[in-house]
């Protein structure tokens, strides 16, 4: 069963500054996050139970529609799943965690609050989800566990860029081609209220080598995705994601703009959404010396574009100051998946 977690495409990434990249090489060996049911039956690295992603996105220059401003997004991932199966695979006790880091360029600073100025830069998100399944029949597994997060720009608070919560559901095999799962999502915000969600899975292979997955278990957003096998060693997808990303900035923002010197205490608040249609070509090596090496590494290339898009800037108190739609932006994303 290809389970809700091999998805691991999520969008969000890292800096391009090599202090952030060997925190990246860091993670990616040491940590270890989200997976699979099954093995690698198929040569699919996400169906492996343990795993390792990196990744690089980049989203080109889009244009602020009621401003002159402009600003791109660069940056890179590590992701990952640690999974012990206990009595006898009935029960199975998974660590994931993740963290991305995104650079935005503010190439022409946006006019906010009266005051032109570039309101973050270096943004780092870290993630960590222990979870534990339990199959209770042959066809109904059980899920839970707690969610961590921390969520701040270069600098800010750490203390006060903290969210907790957890999520619980439950998944259904109709078919050996079909599974569903449904539960709930909840994770406390900055300065906003607890933050719930429905969770929603779908796995569904209404034919060989196609297969429709769809998945919405973080609150950072969901995503819907259409892939086909075309030869052994060649996949590709359609996809269509919601992109949510909620961040405590380092410096205090009012309806006046920043202060002209640095307060203590808590800084403001910026959310960036949108909405990512994306085609994706996916490559499993097979040369003896890289399964040798690597294993069953797979290799993404993803593009699509960021519509719909806007960035919310709010005071200390959570309160909006300003929200800029953005114009539809271009994001080019490379991964690497590598089991263990």
């Amino acid at each position: 069963m290809k389970h809700y977690f091999s998805s691991l495409q999520g969008k969000r990434s890292l800096p391009g500054c090599t202090a952030i990249a060997r925190t990246l090489t860091i993670l990616a060996l040491a940590c270890l996050p989200i997976h699979t049911a099954g093995g690698a039956e198929d040569g699919n690295a996400r169906e492996s139970d343990s795993w390792v992603e990196l990744g690089f996105v980049n989203q080109f220059d889009a244009d602020f529609e009621d401003d002159d401003g402009t600003f791109d997004v660069r940056g890179g991932s590590a992701r990952g799943q640690f999974m012990i199966r206990l009595d006898d695979d009935s029960v199975r006790v998974r660590v994931r965690a993740s963290y991305h880091g995104v650079e935005y360029n503010f190439d022409d600073p946006p006019t906010i609050a009266g005051t032109e100025f570039k309101p973050f830069n270096t943004i780092h998100v870290g993630r960590l989800n222990p979870m534990i399944d339990v199959r209770v029949s042959e066809d109904w597994l059980v899920f839970a566990g707690p969610l961590l997060e921390a969520s701040l720009e270069n600098s800010a608070d750490l203390a006060n860029s903290l969210k907790w919560g957890g999520l619980i559901g439950a998944e259904y095999r109709v078919s050996p081609e079909l599974t569903l799962g449904a539960g709930l999502v909840g994770v406390s915000e900055i300065e906003d209220d607890f933050y719930l969600q429905p969770l929603l899975l779908l796995d569904w292979q209404p034919m060989k080598k196609l297969n429709v997955h769809a998945e919405s278990w973080t609150t950072r957003g969901g995503r819907l995705e259409v892939a086909y096998r075309l030869i052994d060693q060649v996949e590709i997808a359609t996809s269509l994601s919601y992109r949510r990303e909620r961040f405590r900035l380092k410096q205090r923002i009012t309806s006046a703009g920043p202060p002209p010197v640095a307060r203590t205490g808590n800084r403001g608040v910026a959310e960036d959404r949108s909405v990512i249609p994306a085609v994706r070509v996916s490559y499993l090596p097979d040369a003896d010396f890289v399964r040798d090496t690597l294993g069953n590494i797979r290799i993404d290339l993803e593009a699509g574009v960021a519509v719909a898009g806007d960035v919310r800037i709010e005071d200390r108190n959570g309160s909006s100051i300003q929200t800029m739609s953005y114009d539809p932006a271009p994001i080019l994303e490379l991964r690497l998946m590598i089991p263990l």
